[in-house]
């Protein structure tokens, strides 16, 4: 009788399993939910009913749940190929790639030619950071199914984070061709253009993206960061505020809000949404170290912020260590990698003891990913030439490039040296053609580091140049793993790295002092007279239009081109000075970034006005010039002020080669002598301060004298040839890492 009363369930229960089917098919999915569990009751050993709960639970985010029904109907039919490629997909769900690759091995065992397990497949290599296996999988779900649009966005997803961008758009775009409903493929080709910096078309795709799928929150979320990108401040937190409206709680939201107003200069929105970020996900590390960072502004409002950013500064981190070490270790950490407090470099401070204790914490996150890098490099056989690699953003038409990386690239001997450039960005001009011509290999590295760094190892190399560290995401990521046997930073980001991973910091002797050491925590190595070979740029000047920019041309023009964040409010009375003293006079700025400009020009107007003078009769905050009209604009000009603090260099070597006196100050640190030591060099000292005070008053004297101006003027146009293509720092360059690969 049980028996017939057994079977009378099960066929019971398979009658309600069917009509749930068939309610899930009409969108009815919570009454198809109710006669899924009463099925269940009915029939507790039913795989299918157990397995269509575990995809339910999946599909609501009940992880655990689904786990345990997929679980169950695995034991009732264990080589049932949908149930074992279900568990694989939660288990990815989770992040626990390595029992997602188990179970959709399995799967495939038993059932080879479903393209979804493949494709599911591929996401778990992936995640494992099995980046060709991963391809390979992707490849075969393709194979069995050439219209499979998932597949297809999934692999381009791969090469976008690989650094081929156009091979992915080109995936994108098929799996588009495949589902034109596909917004998953369009927020993925936004994410691409984006890449490319091909804003417009990104904006379009986002758009479509949003117009299929409304509540699509990352699209919304990559549109604001497009448009962050590019600048558009304003769009991309109309954009963060629209995809709170999609979901009030979400932090990542908060997060980039963060993001946009610390890009803007706003430090306390900044903090307050990093905050609320916090709130929802507490063990956030991501947002922990951003609030860390964004207590040192870009621009400070006023003196009295200096000292106290520091201290929380030091707080924050203090409090970010402590909540480190209550999580372990992720590959995922690599996002903390990216992380730089760059704009601490801006106070003039000794950094070392904050860089080190960061660099501490930038180590540690490091080690899963070290972890999975092959063997340690030999040292290179005496009778080969030693590999070099050069890892930088800037392979391109940039201060860095010019300043530092080119004359490597162009001078280094190749009979001794084969060097590999590994380009962080994938920004590419003609200055990075002609690069591709002087090396052995040239690589854009991407965005996925575990990729980018393997692939550095791979190439064996015996010493890594970095002409900067901390302008870039991707650079600083790497450079705070071992991928050579030595590793050496240059002075692009002029500040210690504080990372052990970095061994010497190659400078100048010029532009360093008797306690220069106490500043690095790396080795430091300081080159002949500017350590640097640096050519000359032919340019054509164009003078602008000076009466459309605001500038009187009979009225003595200073030029202040340094950034924004180069002006410390401690000497903002310099300028005060300057002009109270000269009475008629023009003190030129230029709108480097509208929010950043706009903290500067604030605080400068208010320092004017306390000593009763109209900031409008001498400031001039002008646009960006195209380089022609800036070289025309220093050949009207009279006198450069040099930023005190943190100097100028590539800015400093343009004055001088259209003849325009620097006034400068010799810092206490590198940052502060950049100018001050190409004086030097050209033999012309009596334009290097001890002071403020001397400084404001050599500004006023040479304004006033007109023919000590132009007797400057005159020497510099005899001395300056000396700047340019000076090879003895690369032929000492060439020395010092001879001594270190054959050590």
């Amino acid at each position: 009788m049980s028996s017939h009363i057994s079977q009378e369930k099960q066929e019971q229960a398979q009658v309600i399993f069917q009509n749930g089917l068939s309610l899930l098919q009409q969108g009815r999915p919570e009454e198809a939910d109710k006669l899924f569990s009463e099925a269940y009751l009915l029939d507790p050993k039913n795989a299918d009913v157990l397995n269509l709960l575990g995809i339910r639970s999946y599909q609501k985010q009940e992880y655990r749940n689904a786990i345990d029904f997929l679980n169950q109907a695995n034991q009732i039919a264990p080589h049932c190929a949908p149930t074992l490629s279900n568990l694989g997909l939660v288990h990815n769900a989770l992040f626990e790639y390595a029992d997602a690759l188990h179970f959709f091995n399995l799967a495939i065992k038993y059932a080879p030619n479903i393209p979804e397990t493949h494709n599911n497949r591929g996401n778990a290599l992936k995640g494992l950071g099995k980046i060709t296996e991963a391809n390979s999988a992707y490849e075969k779900a393709i194979t069995l199914r050439p219209n499979y649009a998932e597949a297809l966005s999934n692999q381009g997803v791969l090469l976008l984070e690989s650094g081929q961008t156009e091979k992915a758009i080109t995936l994108f775009e098929k799996a588009i061709a495949a589902n034109p409903r596909f917004a998953i493929a369009f927020n993925n080709l936004g994410n691409a253009f984006t890449q490319l910096e091909n804003y417009e078309d990104a904006f379009q795709c986002f758009e479509q993206a949003l117009q299929i799928h409304p509540g699509y929150l990352d699209a919304c979320l990559n549109f604001g960061n497009s448009l962050k990108k590019c600048k558009q401040y304003t769009a991309a937190i109309d954009c963060y505020q629209h995809a709170l409206k999609i979901n009030p709680e979400n932090a990542k939201t908060f997060f980039l809000l963060g993001e946009v107003y610390y890009d803007t200069g706003d430090c306390d929105l900044a903090k307050t949404y990093y905050a609320k970020s916090l709130e929802i996900y507490p063990v956030d590390l991501e947002a922990q170290i951003a609030l860390a960072i964004a207590q040192i502004p870009k621009v400070f409002k006023s003196a009295e912020e200096l000292g106290d950013s520091r201290n929380a500064f030091s707080q924050q981190l203090e409090f970010f260590q402590r909540n480190l070490q209550q999580q372990s270790g992720s590959i995922q950490n690599h996002k903390l990698l990216a992380r730089h407090p760059f704009y601490l470099a801006y106070q003039d401070e000794n950094n070392r003891p904050l860089m080190a204790k960061f660099g501490e914490i930038c180590s540690g996150l490091a080690q899963p990913i070290q972890a999975k890098l092959g063997a340690k490099k030999e040292l290179t056989d005496i009778s080969s030439k030693i590999r070099i690699g050069i890892i930088s953003s800037f392979i391109c038409s940039h201060p860095v490039w010019h300043a530092i990386t080119k004359g490597w690239v162009n001078h280094l001997d190749d009979k001794q040296f084969e060097l590999h450039i590994f380009n962080t960005n994938g920004v590419e001009d003609q200055e990075t053609e002609k690069a591709k011509s002087r090396v052995a290999s040239y690589m854009n590295c991407g965005t996925d580091i575990m990729v980018a760094a393997q692939t550095i190892a791979d190439h064996k190399l015996d010493i890594i140049l970095y002409p900067e560290i901390g302008m870039d995401t991707i650079s600083k990521s790497l450079a705070c793993l071992r991928l050579a046997p030595t590793q050496i930073v240059s002075w692009g980001h002029p500040e210690t790295t504080g990372l052990p991973t970095i061994d010497f910091y190659l400078s100048s002797q010029l532009m360093e002092s008797a306690d220069s050491n106490d500043y690095y925590s790396e080795k430091l190595i300081t080159l002949p007279s500017l350590g640097t070979y640096f050519e000359q740029e032919v340019v054509e000047p164009i003078k602008p239009d000076l009466q459309s920019l605001g500038i009187n041309p009979n009225t003595p023009i200073l030029l202040c081109a340094g950034s924004p964040s180069k002006y410390s409010p401690v000497h903002d009375h310099v300028f005060v000075q300057i002009a109270k003293k000269l009475g008629a006079c023009q003190l030129v700025f230029f709108n480097f970034d509208e929010n950043l400009t706009a903290i500067l020009r604030e605080r400068l107007q208010l320092a004017f006005a306390r000593e009763q003078l109209d900031s409008t009769q001498y400031l001039r905050f002008i646009p960006f010039l195209n380089k022609q009209e800036f070289y025309g604009l220093m050949r009207e000009a009279d006198l450069y002020l040099d930023t005190i603090g943190f100097s100028g260099f590539n800015t400093a070597m343009q004055a001088l080669s259209c003849d325009l006196p620097i006034i400068s100050i010799a810092g206490t640190k590198m940052r502060g002598r950049l100018a001050s030591a190409i004086l030097d060099r050209i033999g012309l000292p009596e334009l290097i301060c001890q002071s403020d005070t001397a400084y404001i008053d050599l500004a006023v004297e040479f304004i006033q004298n007109r023919n000590l101006l132009n007797s400057i003027k005159d020497r510099i146009a005899k001395s300056k040839a000396i700047l340019f293509n000076d090879i003895e720092p690369i032929r000492s360059l060439e020395q010092f890492l001879i001594q270190q690969a054959r050590k």
